[in-house]
C-alpha cells in the first residue's frame, strides 16, 4: 500500500494499458481518477465486460474512484478534469498520461502526405493531451512540494517506422519524450519527476484483434528478444517504479518497455 493517501489520474484508462495502470496503482492503495473519451469502450472489444468497468474494478479494491469522460487533447476540458478532481479529492498526486493513438487511416500516415486533419487530431490525442494535463496538475503538484508525472511515447517515437508508416503518430510521441525532458527540469525543485515510458508492442483486446491476429508469430516477426508480446501488466510495472518511492531519485528519462525489440 505504498500510494494509501494518494491519488492518481490516469488518461485513456477505460481499457487496454489504461486499465492495468488503474488497477496497479489501485492495488497499491491510490485513490483513481479514470478518464477517457468514452468510459464504456472497453465493451467494443469485450475487454473484461464480464467484471464491469475500470471504475467497478477500481472500487472492489476497496479504493476511491471517479469517471471523467472527456477528451484530454482538449485545453478547458483538460483544466476542468483536474478541477474536478480536486473538488472531489482536494489533491491530485500521481499523472499517467496515456491517452493516445494515431488518427486516420495507417495507410495515409506518412510525413510527406498526411493530412491536416489527421496531424492535428494525432497530435491532440498524444502530445497536447499530455501537455494540457501535465499543465493542469503542476500547480497543485507544486503546492503539495510532491508529485509524480508519467508520460506515454512510444517505440515509434524512438526510431522511425519501415517506409515512414506512422511518422505522424512517431512525430507526436518524440515530442513528448523531449516535452518530458524539459518539464522534468522545470518541476524537479519542487519535489515533482517527470518521466516517459515507451511501450512497443503489446497483446491488449484491441490490437489482438485487429493487427496480432493477423500475423502467424507476432513476437518473431517483430524481433522481440523475450519472444513474447508485452501484457499491459508489463507496461504497468514500470509505471509503479516511476511513481513509487522506487524511483525517488529518477526524472527526466524515457524508458523503452519493450522486451528488447529495440537494439540500441
Amino acid at each position: 500500500m505504498k500510494l494509501k493517501g494518494k491519488v492518481a489520474l490516469i488518461t485513456g484508462a477505460a481499457r487496454g494499458i489504461g486499465r492495468a495502470h488503474a488497477l496497479r496503482l489501485a492495488r497499491l492503495g491510490a485513490d483513481i481518477v479514470i478518464n477517457d473519451v468514452d468510459l464504456a469502450s472497453y465493451k467494443v472489444y469485450e475487454e473484461a465486460a464480464d467484471r464491469g468497468s475500470v471504475i467497478d474494478q477500481v472500487e472492489a479494491l476497496g479504493v476511491k474512484a471517479l469517471g471523467i469522460e472527456c477528451h484530454a487533447g482538449k485545453h478547458d476540458q483538460a483544466a476542468d478534469m483536474v478541477a474536478r478532481t480536486l473538488d472531489r479529492f482536494g489533491r491530485i498526486d500521481i499523472l499517467v498520461n496515456n491517452a493516445g493513438g494515431i488518427a486516420g487511416e495507417i495507410k495515409d500516415s506518412f510525413a510527406a502526405s498526411v493530412s491536416e486533419a489527421d496531424l492535428q487530431a494525432t497530435f491532440e490525442r498524444n502530445l497536447m493531451s499530455t501537455i494540457y494535463c501535465c499543465q493542469a496538475v503542476a500547480e497543485p503538484m507544486k503546492r503539495n512540494g510532491w508529485g509524480r508525472i508519467v508520460n506515454t511515447a512510444s517505440q515509434a517515437g524512438l526510431q522511425a517506422q519501415k517506409n515512414g508508416v506512422y511518422a505522424s503518430y512517431g512525430t507526436a510521441k518524440a515530442a513528448i519524450i523531449q516535452y518530458t525532458r524539459y518539464l522534468a527540469q522545470e518541476l524537479g525543485p519542487f519535489g515533482i519527476t517527470v518521466n516517459c515510458i515507451a511501450p512497443a508492442y503489446v497483446s491488449t483486446p484491441r490490437l489482438d484483434k485487429n493487427v496480432y491476429s493477423k500475423m502467424a508469430d507476432p513476437a518473431r516477426q517483430y524481433r522481440i528478444a523475450l519472444n513474447r508480446l508485452a501484457q499491459p501488466d508489463d507496461i504497468s510495472k514500470v509505471v509503479e517504479f516511476f511513481v513509487t518511492d522506487l524511483g525517488d531519485y529518477v526524472t527526466g528519462q524515457c524508458l523503452s518497455v519493450c522486451g528488447g525489440a529495440l537494439k540500441f
